[in-house]
């Protein structure tokens, strides 16, 4: 009865700390994610928006939108990734949202790349990872100064 009854808390301790995901409405989303939708994606049809919870019992939230990109927000409601590669070709971030980044990010791309565009963003606590058309990705720091081509 006991090793039953360990198998069960440890099936139900293994289970609950998997990853939990379903699929939400607009409403459901934080006002901060609402809000850079409509100043960034005005117009823009949203295809369907998935929460996750992981093991650290961190939320997340995935909101696929009609266009082909993916923005990622934290629970907060802060965007945390715009991803435009899922299409072919791969679509270049709106303007609004390049202004949102450090201006060292933007020259340093106009100056060593200026056939490319950037296709996704992605925050990280050291900075920026930023990808280009023809998969080449960035690092940054904070403050917008180069670090590294990531391979």
């Amino acid at each position: 009865m006991k090793k039953v009854l360990f198998f069960v808390v440890v099936a139900m301790v293994s289970f609950s700390s998997c990853e939990n995901e379903e699929f939400i409405l607009e409403g459901d989303l934080p006002g901060a994610s609402r809000t850079f939708l409509n100043v960034h994606f005005s117009g823009v049809g949203i295809d369907r928006i998935k929460r996750e919870n992981d093991a650290n019992f961190n939320r997340t939230y995935t909101v696929y939108l009609d266009n082909g990109f993916e923005v990622d927000f934290t629970k907060s409601g802060d965007w945390d990734e715009i991803d435009g590669t899922e299409r072919r070709p791969a679509l270049p971030v709106p303007q609004s949202i390049l202004e949102l980044l450090p201006a060292g990010i933007m020259q340093y791309v106009g100056q060593r790349f200026p056939e490319r565009y950037i296709v996704k963003v992605n925050r990280e606590r050291f900075g920026f990872e930023i990808e280009l058309n023809g998969d080449i990705e960035l690092k940054f720091n904070l403050n917008g100064t180069f670090r590294k081509i990531d391979d």
